[in-house]
């Protein structure tokens, strides 16, 4: 049984499993209610997100744009729970 880092702070224990057609058919997607583009330092997606699909690209005066890498997303959720805008949501994939 694989856990993950999130997990195991969260309490959540879950077993090592092939990824379903739905978790791959979905995919996290970042609003326009986003705190990092309102000015505000925010990055709590990116911190929740085990596989490292959610980067900051840096836009100067200390401000970071969170960039979602789809190749690397899995659609499991954690970064859309952990928003405190609900600015993260999952979407099905293009």
């Amino acid at each position: 049984m694989a856990i993950s880092r999130a997990d195991l702070f969260r309490g959540r224990f879950r077993p090592e499993s092939v990824p379903s057609e739905a978790q791959q058919a979905l995919q996290a997607r970042i609003g326009a209610a986003c705190l990092s583009y309102t000015g505000t330092d925010c990055r709590m997606c990116g911190d929740h997100c085990d596989r490292g699909a959610i980067r900051f690209r840096p836009l100067g005066r200390g401000r970071w744009l969170p960039v979602i890498e789809e190749g690397n997303c899995t659609g499991c959720g954690d970064c859309a729970g952990v928003c405190p805008v609900k600015a993260v949501t999952m979407e099905a994939a293009a």
